[in-house]
């Protein structure tokens, strides 16, 4: 068993938290392992299922009321603005309020395949042995996105193995035993959502059940309040289905709208599917339930006609491409238990902390993150969804895993940090292809955002705040009732083509795919976010720009009241984010204007003209990097939040000493205990500035164990290694994956115009010995790596073109000539001291 591919559990899983997920993108799976029946042998596998397209509402949840005029966006954002020039921070805040839409949609669970093994012939009274069943196993291969589940049943082996083929989407659940009088077999699907028809067909053809369904028109957020909602008018949500079906060599028993049955199984094979009439992100759905499920059955029909051994075999390859683009090995004495969850307990009884104990832990978590967004976010090829190309929706807060109507947070896009760090992974860890349905969704809030830009402030361009969903939903949220902290914050679409651009930089530049994706993708969407930048900034009198009112994502200060004493407000002058979010797009149009050869470009010498009126980022009290140019006192001095600190990661603008310093004392005076994703964007800053010991101070958080229940929000891992907020959110998982891979190899930075590597730059000490195939560096550079008691011992370079570039590791700095497709080793003996010539 290969301990860093592998999760592996001695028992069913009891909890969602301890079940495993399976995913191809679009349909996605959690994996019980089957429990026990009470007062029998059978066991009942549920397979709760999702699909990535199955959410709430429709486009026109966008443009539901409030409506605001021109002149009344206007007005409160002058009155919020004027009340914030006079230093009534607190009225500002308040009238913010007013300003609020209502929410986005949210993501659903699905629906519930319920298999019922037992032997067939068993009488129902007997009952497993205390203790459970010495030969159960329930694993997931990561390699191999292969489930597997094995256990004995009055000594006959039963096996359940499942995956979820990405083309045709199909979950392919294979049943096996050695008992002689073979299994009894009992399927039946269900779903939370409403239910229009129950309907099965027996074997004529193959068995096959199905469930056509309704969805919600609006699923409030559960921390709102409110009921789900269904809707007569088709026109405001989806419809969809579910259909499973099933060969095997017993005897059918049954097959109608109640489920399928068969008994003397000894073999047998499920292909379930789910389908919808979504037909894009921010299009309007087409089709009927009836419609989806003549859909899925076809796409059941072309999955039983390549049979499950062309489908593994098919499924194997195409995971491989992707999970084997790159891997992280850890020396590690191998994991003898055979329960994940309790590895990680164990582990955390180290008073060194649980690497020190299992250092495997971390190549484990890393392989995992990689396996879920791989899982979450896929595109496809054509099919029955509208004849054309699934270009797949983004991965959200959950990935697309959820078993709840009311997800936490809606399980939605949230825009200000969470989205992002979803995907900050793809690039160096050869997982760019997974980006696609993130870029498939800034198209569509180029369209959406554009609207919002001219109805709340009269822009051009297009504008996001801080919540969205697959219909592109762009304003800002809170019925008029919630803090401006997390509601009012326009510039998220500023940080979401940020990943356009290192898209580029990551790529073989200069290629013609490349210079396509410049020129059709990436420059209307930054063009477009700039042009809402340059309409949002307003001049101050010393001649500056800046934005008022502004926020940093969910924070808070501490704000003097008028008439003396404080309180609490969020919206004041210029925060830090804006303007570094601001100055970042208008670098990037610049440099990719030169790129495209539109230097001329009207937008262009607008945002060239601003640059120098946006006032630097400072250090404020405390050595601190200014959060708001004023430098209010904060109010939640450990807030999970550090999104002043983007320049630092995953921004790249050169910081001088000082700013460093700023942002390390930032660092140190929010402090390290967070949530899962905080720490993980932590682990990122502390490992830009080169600060291997602070990374270790937070892997020693990010790994502790749910089993604790530490109370607010301190975050670990439940026992399926899903990472805490809590309670679970999936940034943390694919989180981890960028912060260690900044720790192994960076290259945001140049010298002299030539790309810079860095080797090793914060390695944790915990990971003394281990290696790195196929990491990438900008740009466009594969690199691997092997280092030895926590020194570099190997490196090798390959660039698809010709290039110069400059490697530095630790004191130590080279400058190499790369070749096109040529690995080129790294000669350590030649290293040359840091700022000497090469």
């Amino acid at each position: 068993m290969r301990t860093e591919h592998t999760l592996v559990y001695d028992a069913p899983a009891t909890d969602w938290l301890e079940a495993l997920p399976l995913g191809n993108g679009r349909l996605g799976a959690m994996v019980f392992g089957g429990p026990s029946l009470p007062g029998s042998l059978a066991r009942e596998h549920r397979f709760q299922l999702n699909d990535g397209s199955a959410w709430s509402g429709s486009p026109h949840s966008q443009d539901l009321e409030p409506h605001f005029s021109r002149e009344r966006a206007d007005a409160i954002l002058a009155e919020s603005r004027r009340q914030i020039r006079d230093g009534d921070y607190a009225a500002g805040h308040e009238t913010l309020k007013e300003l609020q839409h209502r929410h986005s949609q949210s993501y659903l669970p699905f629906a519930d395949l319920f298999l019922t093994i037992g032997l067939s012939g068993d009488s129902g009274a007997a009952n497993p042995a205390a203790g459970g069943d010495p030969a159960y196993s329930r694993s997931l291969d990561l390699a191999r996105a292969v489930n597997s589940t094995s256990y004995e049943v009055d000594g006959h082996a039963v096996s359940v193995e499942a995956f979820a083929s990405h083309e045709p989407s199909v979950l392919v659940i294979s049943v096996e035993t050695d008992a002689p009088q073979g299994l009894d077999l009992a399927l039946r699907l269900d779903s939370q959502l409403r239910i229009l028809r129950r309907a099965g067909a027996p074997a004529s053809g193959p068995s096959s059940a199905w469930l056509e369904l309704k969805l919600p028109s609006d699923v409030p957020p559960s921390h709102d309040g409110g009921a789900v909602e269904y809707s007569d008018d088709d026109s405001l949500s989806l419809q969809g289905a579910v259909a499973a079906a099933w060969e095997h060599n017993g005897t059918e028993e049954g097959a109608d709208d109640s489920g399928l049955a068969a008994t003397g199984v000894r073999r047998a094979v499920l292909y379930v599917t789910t389908e919808t009439t979504f037909r894009g992100q921010g299009r309007q759905p087409e089709g009927t339930a009836a419609e989806a499920a003549v859909a899925a059955r076809g796409t059941l029909a072309a999955a039983m006609a390549t049979g499950q051994e062309a489908l593994l075999a098919r499924h194997e390859q195409s995971h491989a491409e992707l999970y084997n683009s790159c891997s992280i090995t850890v020396d590690t004495p191998a994991w003898q238990g055979t329960n994940t969850g309790h590895r990680l307990e164990k582990a955390n009884t180290h008073p060194d902390g649980p690497l020190a104990a299992d250092p495997g832990l971390a190549a484990l978590l890393f392989n995992y993150g990689r396996y879920l967004l791989i899982s979450s976010s896929r595109t496809g090829a054509p099919g029955s969804r509208g004849g054309s190309a699934w270009r797949g929706t983004p991965a959200n807060l959950q990935g697309i895993w959820n078993d709840r109507l009311q997800a936490p947070w809606s399980s939605n896009f949230t825009t200000n940090i969470n989205l992002q760090m979803n995907y900050w992974g793809a690039e160096p860890t050869g997982l760019a292809a997974c980006a696609g349905p993130l870029f498939a969704l800034i198209g569509a809030l180029q369209e959406t955002g554009a609207a919002t830009a001219r109805e709340y402030y009269g822009a051009r361009g297009w504008a996001v705040h801080h919540n969205s969903d697959i219909w592109g939903y762009s304003k800002p949220v809170g019925h008029g009732a919630h803090s401006p902290e997390w509601s009012y914050w326009p510039v998220a679409g500023l940080w979401l083509v940020r990943h356009l651009w290192e898209h580029l930089q990551f790529g073989a530049q200069g290629t013609e795919s490349t210079r396509a994706f410049a020129r059709d993708t990436a420059w209307p969407a930054i063009r477009g976010a700039a042009e809402f930048a340059l309409d949002l900034l307003v001049e101050f009198p010393d001649g500056t720009l800046g934005t008022s009112p502004s926020t940093s994502p969910e924070n808070s200060f501490t704000a003097p009241l008028p008439g003396g004493g404080t309180s609490r407000a969020a919206a004041a002058e210029s925060a830090t984010m804006d303007l570094t979010l601001i100055r970042d797009v208008f670098l990037v149009l610049g440099s990719l204007a030169g790129e495209l050869g539109l230097e001329t470009d009207p937008v262009v010498a607008e945002a060239q003209a601003a640059l120098p009126r946006l006032p630097e980022p400072t250090v404020g009290r405390n050595g601190r990097l200014r959060e708001w140019l004023a430098d209010p006192e904060e109010w939640e001095p450990e807030h999970r939040h550090v999104s002043h600190l983007y320049l630092a990661y995953p921004g790249d603008s050169p910081l001088t000493p000082e700013l460093e310093s700023a942002v390390s004392a930032s660092l140190d005076g929010r402090g390290d205990e967070s949530t899962g994703w905080s720490l993980t964007w932590k682990i990122l800053l502390r490992a830009r500035l080169r600060q291997p010991g602070k990374v270790s101070d937070l892997l020693r958080l990010y790994f502790r164990d749910m089993a604790t229940d530490r109370g607010g929000q301190s975050g670990g891992l439940y026992p399926n290694l899903f990472g805490a907020h809590p309670p679970f959110q999936i940034d943390g998982n694919l989180g981890f994956v960028a912060g260690l891979a900044e720790c192994l190899l960076q290259s945001h930075r140049t010298s002299g115009g030539v790309p810079e590597i860095e080797l090793l730059p914060a390695l944790p000490p915990e990971l003394p010995d281990g290696a790195a195939h196929r990491l990438r560096a900008r740009p466009g550079v594969e690199v691997d790596l092997e280092w030895k008691g926590g020194r570099l011992a190997r490196a090798t370079l390959t660039s698809p073109k010709a290039r110069n570039v400059l490697i530095r590791c630790g004191d130590a700095v080279q400058e190499l000539h790369l070749e096109p497709l040529q690995a080129t080793v790294l000669n350590l003996a030649s290293f040359s001291p840091a700022g000497a010539s090469a």
